[in-house]
């Protein structure tokens, strides 16, 4: 049994206004996690981080990641950075937008869509535990504003040339934008924050679909409130928990700190009570 992990954080974009601060502490975070909780080897930890954070370099070591599992291996996939969305170029997504995650390079034509993401993800095979972790926003009710560097807390959420073509001209884009990482229907989201679904993963995203993910000011450093509330929730059982449980921690820690942002748990419900990081039996 192999125990892999990607982990992604970008806080310097190639783009004027939208650097981040805490996305590189909570790969470091992750990574402390990690090697001494749950037994990963650092050499089998790839992280991305700022400038290395390109789109070839993280949809190369997604692929890798996801592509290269055995039959009871352990992955663990963690982003954090900005999310966006994108009008939809195949028809797919009612909403008619993409979901996208925001490379150090990214390019609005052609950007890392859930399209990808998902179409990926499906090429897992039997037999291995993948969990992914989304410390980003999607939602297209979000801030638009760039706020400055020294706010208390930023919205993991960059708007595109298209939103700000919106606002200025007055028209609302139509649909209700959702979070494509989901496969979830809205109505079964609304119902609950965890939500049994038949994908290959267990996924963790940030906040709902009408909030956002906060990059924050929290315990001496900068942070996704996500992130850190995930690790201490970890480190105050000391990685005995379900996911089910993590979830529940998490959420109760993130609104301790007065936080709005509602984390979301998705997967099949085998998958979602069994122990984080645990292989699948």
């Amino acid at each position: 049994m192999a125990k892999k992990a990607v982990l992604i954080g970008v806080n310097r974009y190639r783009m004027p206004g939208a650097d981040l601060r805490g996305c590189v502490n909570d790969v470091v975070n992750m990574t402390n996690v990690l090697t001494q909780v749950y037994g990963f080897a650092k050499s089998d930890i790839v992280t991305l981080t700022d400038f290395g954070a390109t789109k070839k370099a993280m949809q190369a070591a997604i692929r890798a990641l996801v592509t290269g599992g055995r039959k009871g291996d352990v992955l663990y996939l963690h982003y954090s950075g900005h999310g966006a969305n994108v009008p939809d170029t195949n028809g797919d997504e009612a909403d008619g937008r993409d979901e996208i995650l925001c490379p150090t390079d990214l390019d609005w034509k052609s950007p890392p869509t859930d399209d990808w993401l998902r179409a990926t993800f499906n090429r897992l095979k039997a037999g291995v535990s993948l969990t992914v972790v989304m410390d980003c926003c999607h939602s297209g009710t979000n801030t638009r504003a760039l706020l400055p560097p020294d706010a208390p807390s930023i919205p993991r959420y960059l708007p595109n040339p298209w939103d700000l073509m919106a606002v200025e001209s007055g028209r609302k884009l139509r649909g209700a934008v959702r979070v494509g990482m989901h496969t979830a229907s809205k109505a079964a989201r609304r119902r609950s924050d965890v939500v049994n679904v038949d994908i290959p993963e267990v996924l963790v995203t940030g906040c709902r679909d009408t909030q956002t993910s906060a990059d924050a000011f929290i315990g001496g450093s900068f942070n996704g409130a996500l992130t850190h509330s995930l690790v201490a929730a970890i480190k105050e059982k000391k990685g005995n928990l379900s996911y089910r449980d993590l979830h529940a921690l998490t959420k109760t820690k993130l609104a301790k700190g007065k936080f709005d942002q509602v984390p979301q748990l998705e997967g099949r419900k085998t998958n979602l009570d069994l122990p984080f990081l645990s292989p699948i039996v």
